[in-house]
């Protein structure tokens, strides 16, 4: 499996405190599968690094695991907070993509929605970047009403669902928008965003939420999830995306005295 999303540098942000958390996560992530992992820390405290402090720290990591037993492919990413100065940074170097690729991982505000969120997207899609937008299940925005998600997804936007949330471990309300977008195909990628060892919300967990998923769509479009889409990341291939628009909920009155239709 190949988790595109994860906070494994100590030190840095609201990841790991110390190397010794680090391995901890990634013993956790060999033990779930986890062949391949890319380093995402939040873009504020990563671009004040810089590009090649972050590959000096992410290496460190590498040697740290490996020292330990941990035979998992680690790249360097970034989860950039969507604003509009983001394809600037991108394109002198402030920030950078997934694994080297045209892939971007991208978040906004959890609420509300922000206006310059379809703008933004569209001016990173049309010079070659294709954004993923990072847990979706999170956005209020969405939580009303999944299909704002379709409609980007439609036009190119990809997005990635966290395995927390498919567990349950994040609230009934995250748990309910995560099955709802998986079952419409509107997640291409499942990830576990781990931050750290202390609570099953934050651990490099993959493997439940694949068999929760598999419930949902079957095993071959489940493991899509953790295996071709995130390997085109690596690869620089398209992701193939078949979103369907979810369907209009029905009010509580007419759960509660029938549409009114005549049958």
């Amino acid at each position: 499996m190949i988790d595109i999303h994860s906070h494994i540098i100590p030190a840095l942000d609201d990841g790991p405190t110390d190397m010794e958390v680090s391995v901890a996560m990634g013993r956790i992530a060999a033990q779930e599968g986890t062949q391949v992992l890319i380093s995402t820390s939040h873009s504020a405290e990563a671009s004040a690094v810089g590009h090649e402090g972050m590959l000096e720290r992410l290496g460190q990591v590498r040697a740290a695991w490996r020292h330990a037993g941990i035979e998992i492919q680690l790249e360097l990413g970034v989860e950039i907070f969507l604003d509009y100065e983001t394809l600037e940074h991108l394109r002198s170097g402030r920030l950078w993509t997934l694994a080297g690729s045209q892939y971007v991982l991208v978040e906004v505000p959890y609420t509300p929605w922000p206006a310059y969120a379809e703008r933004a997207l569209f001016d990173l899609q049309t010079a070659g970047y294709t954004p993923i937008l990072a847990h979706p299940e999170r956005y209020t925005a969405i939580q009303s009403d999944p299909n704002l998600l379709y409609r980007l997804v439609e036009r190119g936007v990809l997005a990635q669902v966290t395995s927390a949330a498919l567990l349950g471990e994040q609230g009934d309300k995250v748990h309910r928008t995560a099955e709802t977008l998986v079952r419409y195909g509107l997640v291409q990628f499942l990830a576990s965003d781990s931050h750290n060892v202390k609570s099953k919300r934050r651990m490099p967990l993959l493997k439940e939420a694949v068999q929760v998923a598999t419930q949902l769509i079957g095993e071959e479009a489940a493991l899509a999830l953790v295996t071709t889409n995130p390997a085109s990341v690596l690869e620089k291939r398209p992701v193939e995306a078949n979103p369907v628009p979810v369907e209009a909920r029905r009010s509580f009155l007419e759960g509660l005295f029938g549409s009114g239709r005549q049958r």
